[in-house]
């Protein structure tokens, strides 16, 4: 096995043209490419944050669907209907976050408890990025990661105001408050999926197999 790599990272470094990287060359592009990485991000100045990231949540490789509310208020209604909508129980995991918790849930009752066979969950995104359709959330005691994964319905909330452009905004807001980090930040891009069994692609292979996200309006907007 041992030959066999080695002819392998040979092949490598033959096709890259064989010696080693300087590291002050390295360094200098590596630099370069922080102090700007404007030079590398996707051009999408025909959309907003907002109709980038629901272009790309909605797109057939993500496979979420979109709601759109105009405060929280207007929550519990929109995750009932998503439930009516696909036959399922009035009955949610939900995390413990304030501005989930406080509004009326009239005939949708919840739990803040999280089952291997949860079928639903709904969760407060903290961001979202729009250059990926991706949701980020930072765990807290409120809010434990493993809601994020365990259920087959995952129903994220967001703040349209807290959709930003690219992920190196998401570390400029981290800067922001103070570099203070939670103990994990979850990037979750999408349902679940693979194409390793067959290339066909499954959904729910190792997290939910559906992804509602009920995104709030700013006033005004």
């Amino acid at each position: 096995m041992s030959d066999v790599r080695e002819h392998v990272l040979a092949d490598v470094r033959a096709a890259l043209g064989g010696g080693q990287p300087d590291p002050a060359v390295v360094a200098r592009e590596a630099a370069a490419i922080l102090a700007n990485p404007a030079c590398v991000q996707p051009k999408f100045d025909d959309l907003s944050n907002l109709e980038r990231f629901v272009e790309r949540a909605i797109s057939e490789t993500l496979t979420a669907t979109v709601d759109r509310v105009q405060d929280f208020a207007a929550v519990p209604g929109a995750v009932r209907q998503y439930l009516s909508e696909h036959g399922l129980a009035l009955d949610i995991s939900m995390v413990n976050v304030e501005q989930l918790a406080e509004q009326d849930w009239g005939d949708v009752s919840y739990h803040h408890t999280i089952d291997p066979e949860e079928l639903v969950s709904v969760g407060l995104a903290d961001y979202g990025i729009a250059e990926t359709g991706t949701l980020v959330f930072q765990s807290c005691p409120e809010a434990p990661t493993l809601f994020n994964y365990l259920p087959l319905h995952h129903i994220v909330v967001i703040e349209a105001k807290k959709v930003l452009r690219y992920i190196e905004d998401y570390w400029v807001e981290v800067r922001a408050a103070g570099n203070i980090h939670p103990r994990n930040i979850n990037f979750i891009t999408g349902t679940s999926g693979t194409a390793d069994i067959e290339a066909k692609n499954i959904r729910g292979a190792h997290g939910p197999r559906f992804l509602h996200i009920v995104i709030i309006h700013d006033a005004g907007e």
